[in-house]
């Protein structure tokens, strides 16, 4: 009688998630999203741990669940196309600021920044000057866009050296600079640095001698259009600049204008000279450095349409970025309006 009580209190208990064996369907569903949805959500939809959702996997073979889908990870793409060699977090970030479509992928605990092939060369072709393929193997991604060729041949041969200057260099910038003949665009070819490298080598030598100036001429509707030409295939400034036989600057500086018309009007200097002396207007929402104030005031002192500006809100300036209008809109826009 006592072993039968005590055969009773032996039994087990059933388990919760008892061990249940895998359903056609269910690893139909696993092979179709593995790579695709997070391990939580396949093992929340298949009502499973999220080991037996991995064990299963592996014993099917699925492979990796990073690398399962049709995207590659940023540090795969930046390998890529830097010809195998690693490169700092800045480049990515600075891609990423300028509409790199990248998105996270979840696995486990830890997240991987991702990206389309597809989405890479349609971002590529918008952003040619933020990209360079000169290291870049061909097809080392698969099949690549025709475009993609011709820009890879203009960055091999606008490649400047970006190594760090030698004395040997340093020797060599110094005695040109002597010779006071030398524009920016000499030292350019003299050197194979871009201009704003020789800029800032002269600055942190301390020398006081300074390159001869191009002479100043107006630009004209030529110059204009074969600028914004060159910058759609995607040329730097220094040959852009040899092209129109101006400074890479000047050609920076032109392309800036043109991304921001209105800064360049006497009329809206006039408005920010006139509101030069209020500080209020700095605290308004109506005020832009660029434009200045969009409602019209000249007193802020009397202004009846002041509006404050949250303090913690970063005021706009109203100053389009190198990067924010391309080439092929300010383009398309000038053949309108002569239209």
């Amino acid at each position: 009688m006592k072993k039968q009580v005590d055969e009773e209190k032996r039994q087990l208990i059933p388990a919760d998630k008892a061990k249940r064996k895998w359903t056609q369907e269910e690893q139909y569903y696993l092979q179709d999203k593995w790579g695709e949805v997070s391990i939580k959500g396949l093992a929340k939809t298949l009502g499973r741990s999220e080991n037996a959702v991995i064990v299963r996997a592996q014993r099917m073979g699925l492979g990796a669940h990073l690398h399962a889908d049709d995207k590659i990870t940023a540090n795969q793409l930046m390998l890529a196309i830097f010809g195998g060699k690693q490169q700092g977090g800045w480049t990515m970030n600075r891609w990423i600021e300028n509409g790199l479509p990248v998105k996270k992928h979840r696995v486990k605990n830890n997240n991987f920044k991702v990206i389309s092939i597809d989405d890479f060369w349609k971002w590529a072709e918008k952003h040619k000057e933020l990209v360079n393929f000169s290291r870049m193997e061909e097809n080392t991604l698969g099949k690549e866009p025709k475009w993609v060729k011709e820009k890879r041949r203009i960055d091999l041969q606008e490649k400047f050296n970006t190594n760090p200057w030698t004395s040997t260099e340093d020797k060599k910038l110094i005695y040109l600079l002597d010779q006071y003949k030398y524009t920016y665009d000499d030292l350019c070819r003299e050197m194979n640095r871009t201009e704003g490298a020789i800029k800032r080598r002269i600055i942190t030598l301390g020398l006081t001698q300074r390159p001869v100036r191009n002479y100043d001429r107006q630009w004209n509707d030529e110059e204009t259009a074969k600028l914004l030409e060159m910058k759609i295939k995607g040329h730097c400034w220094e040959e852009i600049g040899r092209a129109l036989k101006r400074s890479g600057s000047a050609v920076r500086g032109k392309y800036e204008r043109l991304q921001n018309p209105e800064y360049c009007k006497r009329y809206y200097r006039n408005h920010r000279e006139q509101l030069a002396g209020y500080f209020q207007k700095d605290m308004c929402q109506n005020y832009f450095k660029t434009a200045g104030c969009t409602a019209g005031g000249t007193d802020c002192d009397n202004c009846q349409q002041f509006r404050r500006r949250n303090p913690e809100e970063v005021q706009e300036t109203g100053w389009n970025s190198i990067t924010s209008i391309t080439a092929g809109q300010i383009l398309q826009e000038r053949y309108e309006n002569i239209g």
